[in-house]
C-alpha cells in the first residue's frame, strides 16, 4: 500500500493574512473583514486611532560574523548555500494604535505560527521601555465590540470625535 503524504496548508503570500478576505472601506484597504469591522466600530464611536501607521523594531538588525549555511534560492532553485551575514530586524506593526499612547488593538482571526513569539517580544519591548499601552486582541466581532466598550469606559476622558 503506498504511503500517503499529508498535504501541508498552502502558504499565504507575503503580506496576506491566511483565510482573510481583504476589503476596502472609506478608500482604505484592510487585510481582513475583522479589521474593517474594528475600523467601523472605532469610527462610529468617535474614538481616534491610527491604522497600521506605527511600526516597532523589536530586535535590531545585526551582522552574524560566522558562516551560516542554509536553504536558499539561486536562479529560482532551492539550494543549500552560505547565507548573507546581514540579519534583518524583527518588527511589529499593530493594526490600531491610540494617538494618545493609551491602547493598541491587534485583530487576530487566525494566528500564524510566528505571531505568538512576535507578540511576546512586543510585550517585552513595551515593558523594557516603560510604554504603558493597554493591549487588546479581539478575535471576532463580539470581542471587537467588547474592546470598544472597554476603551470607552476606561478612557472616558478620551477626546471623542463628533459622529
Amino acid at each position: 500500500m503506498p504511503i500517503q503524504r499529508r498535504r501541508s496548508k498552502p502558504k499565504a503570500k507575503k503580506g496576506k493574512v491566511r483565510n482573510a478576505t481583504p476589503n476596502i472601506v472609506d478608500g482604505i484597504l484592510f487585510k481582513s473583514k475583522l479589521e474593517s469591522y474594528c475600523y467601523e466600530q472605532l469610527k462610529s464611536n468617535g474614538i481616534p486611532f491610527r491604522y497600521e501607521q506605527d511600526s516597532f523594531i523589536l530586535v535590531d538588525a545585526f551582522s552574524f560574523p560566522q558562516d551560516s549555511w542554509e536553504l536558499g534560492k539561486t536562479k529560482g532553485e532551492r539550494v543549500f548555500k552560505k547565507a548573507n551575514p546581514f540579519v534583518r530586524p524583527i518588527t511589529y506593526k499593530p493594526d490600531f494604535v491610540d494617538p494618545g499612547g493609551k491602547w493598541i488593538i491587534e485583530c487576530k482571526g487566525m494566528m500564524t505560527d510566528t505571531f505568538p513569539i512576535r507578540w511576546k517580544l512586543f510585550k517585552r519591548f513595551l515593558t523594557e521601555r516603560n510604554l504603558k499601552y493597554d493591549l487588546y486582541m479581539p478575535r471576532n466581532k463580539k470581542q471587537v465590540e467588547e474592546t470598544v466598550k472597554l476603551i470607552k469606559s476606561k478612557y472616558e476622558s478620551i477626546s471623542i470625535r463628533h459622529k
